[in-house]
């Protein structure tokens, strides 16, 4: 086994679709001819499918936050989920796009506080030109919407 196939951390959907004699059952795939293997690990994986649906048929999963009706996460919010199961490098680049979504998502208004008048107005022209040139993309049926 590799170092990253020793690292690997089971999800909240991996505890509520396996059971402790799918685990044994696959503990004991390296001690199977190459046959019985297969055969094996196609029934386990049928099991963790059939699983996986009743979860979603019986709409258990409210426990993993699933359909909750909670507020709406983030995608940072998701990029910190599962941030745990990537590799060092994985956990890095993920870690900054998170913090990048976090920084963009902060509201326009708060970062005006911190401008200049002059900036504040620089900043008024580009929001201008961007909007101006989505709008220039628009099809003319789609500018007929916003009048």
């Amino acid at each position: 086994m590799n170092q990253e196939q020793q690292s690997l951390r089971l999800t909240d959907l991996d505890y509520l679709t396996g059971d402790h004699h799918l685990q044994m059952m696959k503990a004991a795939l390296p001690y199977m001819n190459a046959p019985q293997q297969r055969i094996f690990s196609a029934a386990i994986k049928i099991q963790e499918l059939r699983r996986t649906m009743n979860l979603f048929q019986d709409e258990q999963v409210a426990a993993m936050g699933i359909g909750s009706g909670g507020a709406a996460a983030s995608p940072a919010d998701m990029l910190d989920a599962i941030r745990p199961y990537g590799n060092t490098y994985e956990q890095e680049v993920i870690g900054l796009l998170s913090n990048l979504l976090r920084g963009i998502s902060a509201p326009v208004e708060q970062m005006r506080r911190f401008l200049s008048p002059e900036q504040q107005s620089r900043m008024d022209t580009v929001q201008f030109m961007v909007q101006a040139m989505q709008q220039g993309k628009e099809s003319p049926a789609e500018r007929s919407l916003h009048d």
